[in-house]
């Protein structure tokens, strides 16, 4: 009797453990990976320049990415970048090569500038095809993760990107100008609340 009484005790102990793990994994968080893109479109005459681009669709585009995955800002319980690739979508002249900085900064509040990534003696036709990863600066990654958590407060954070070009080879002129269009791309990942 006490051999039975023990082998019920354990049985019942197993079911509860077994149970409780099926709750645990039918809760669990889900890990969602996307990134948030945007083009930098250039034509310039000169050989130095500074221009930015304004992402304003930052919010917009982080709800879709999560809709992909069937859930919602409110569902995301951390978010952070993870990194960033550059995508030479078009340029000429071909054998252009650049040396610049890219910088990031809010609109929306006053964050920023911050260094994102730069570029030494870069051919930018080399960026073209399967999209490069890039060398980011723990500033610029910092002020992404900002503006991503105050998403997450309800914010709509607008990014600016500015870039502030040193070189270019050959250096352009009116008669022989450059023209460029590059993709930034900023990955991130999202720890979202599972469901049943």
């Amino acid at each position: 009797m006490k051999q039975l009484c023990a082998k019920l005790l354990v049985i019942a102990a197993l079911g509860m453990l077994l149970a409780t793990a099926g709750c645990i994994t039918s809760q669990s968080d889900l890990v969602v990976t996307d990134v948030i893109s945007a083009n930098i479109v250039e034509h310039e005459t000169t050989g130095s320049f500074s221009t930015f681009t304004v992402v304003d669709d930052f919010k917009i585009q982080l709800e879709k990415a999560l809709e992909k995955a069937g859930k919602k800002s409110a569902d995301v319980k951390s978010i952070h970048m993870i990194g960033a690739t550059f995508q030479t979508l078009s340029i000429s002249p071909k054998d252009a090569r650049a040396t610049a900085d890219i910088t990031i900064a809010r609109q929306d509040v006053s964050d920023g500038p911050a260094d994102f990534v730069s570029f030494n003696d870069t051919l930018l036709k080399s960026l073209q095809g399967r999209p490069t990863d890039a060398v980011m600066n723990a500033d610029g990654v910092a002020l992404v993760d900002r503006a991503l958590a105050d998403l997450l407060e309800g914010g709509d954070p607008t990014l600016v990107l500015t870039v502030n070009n040193e070189t270019i080879t050959p250096t352009p002129t009116p008669e022989a100008p450059l023209d460029f269009t590059v993709r930034v791309s900023v990955k991130f990942q999202a720890v979202v609340a599972g469901g049943n």
